[in-house]
């Protein structure tokens, strides 16, 4: 099986995709273009400062990947379909540097490739630049527009590529847990190419919002994930991308006089004008509705997790965007009193976690892996 993985600069997309080979083991191996190139230009005598290689001439940038891509279509036949081995090619689709765009792939190879899965990491935005500050060479050039923009050309490159080979694309947060894509991998698209039943995907819903205003309430949540994974349902979580909260710490710093929001992810620092943060406060907002509609387009199921009584338009939305989009909607909802539309717009409605998972094992979506 061969996988095409995207992500931007920053994201961690090697470092989680290394991850997820750790679990993998001997199976699975990894290769990562901009890797590949710094070491084949070394062994061509030419010795590349990391800064410098986007400023090359762009025919001997693609002479450097053509090179590259030659020698991994030698080996591709090991990676074929159902094999006992699979691939990970890493890589970008496009970069924004020195505010244009720059193609990071060549139809001619991807087309030979023919990768069975894409995927592409992302992570929050002001993470991405706390990494991006750290590097000398992308220090100072990206600010949170030109970031979030980039994120979601990436995005939709690799999911326009994957529809051109009519093949699955998942979007995959860095903040989900490395089982999350190793699941996908071999439970479900490694699965589906040996002819057997995959495990359900499902986008877990629940009003984020109101839910926050006590953190039992996102303690449960947590609770019900962790079940619906036990059981064996792969879970997306919309929380593991929190670009909103900083909307509100901002504006407390803002009321507070202070000029910067400080971010710090895994060792790297950075200090970024509030400025910054407002000027991308719509996009953000805009950006938390399209994900979270493709979050549930590559789900089999939406799963609500309802605690409270005061109803969310979020998850009203996104109820009627599964349902009309042939999923099903299944309702944890402990409440006697319904709305009809909550009704209207649901398979079923349960309970507790307990009675759903109940339910999925009687109608075989859970607890099945081959097909009759």
């Amino acid at each position: 099986m061969i996988i095409f993985a995207t992500g931007i600069s920053g994201s961690e997309r090697y470092e989680y995709l290394t991850e997820v080979r750790k679990m993998a083991g001997k199976k699975l191996e990894i290769k990562d273009i901009g890797t590949l190139m710094f070491e084949k230009s070394k062994q061509l005598g030419i010795n590349i400062p990391e800064g410098k290689i986007l400023d090359l001439d762009p025919y001997a940038l693609k002479y450097l990947r053509a090179a590259i891509f030659e020698e991994i279509l030698k080996e591709m036949h090991l990676y074929r379909g159902p094999s006992k081995r699979d691939l990970i090619i890493s890589s970008h689709t496009c970069f924004r540097w020195k505010k244009h765009l720059l193609p990071a792939f060549n139809f001619h190879y991807l087309n030979q490739l023919d990768p069975d899965l894409y995927i592409t990491i992302v992570d929050n935005v002001h993470y991405i630049k706390a990494r991006l500050e750290a590097r000398s060479h992308w220090r100072s050039r990206l600010s949170l527009k030109d970031i979030m923009i980039w994120r979601d050309e990436e995005i939709f490159v690799t999911e326009m590529i994957a529809s051109f080979h009519r093949k699955p694309h998942y979007m995959i947060a860095r903040n989900e847990p490395p089982k999350l894509l190793y699941n996908i991998i071999y439970g479900v698209e490694k699965r589906l190419l040996m002819g057997e039943r995959a495990m359900p995907k499902a986008y877990l819903s629940y009003p984020i919002t109101y839910m926050r205003a006590d953190s039992k309430w996102m303690m449960q949540k947590d609770k019900v994930k962790e079940r619906l994974r036990e059981a064996g349902i792969i879970v997306f979580d919309p929380i593991s991308i929190e670009e909103a909260e900083i909307i509100g710490q901002v504006e407390q710093l803002k009321k507070k006089g202070e000029k910067f929001f400080e971010v710090s992810v895994n060792g790297c620092k950075c200090k970024i004008p509030i400025s910054e943060v407002e000027a991308i406060k719509e996009d953000i907002v805009d950006q938390i509705v399209v994900r979270d509609y493709k979050l549930i387009e590559q789900s089999d199921m939406i799963i609500v997790f309802y605690p409270v009584k005061t109803l969310s338009p979020g998850v009203l939305s996104e109820i009627n965007y599964g349902f009309t989009h042939n999923k099903d909607v299944y309702a944890i909802f402990p409440y006697e009193t319904r709305s009809p539309f909550f009704e209207y717009y649901t398979t079923k409605i349960f309970k507790n976690v307990d009675e759903l998972i109940s339910h999925l094992k009687e109608i075989e979506a859970i607890g099945v892996t081959k097909n009759s």
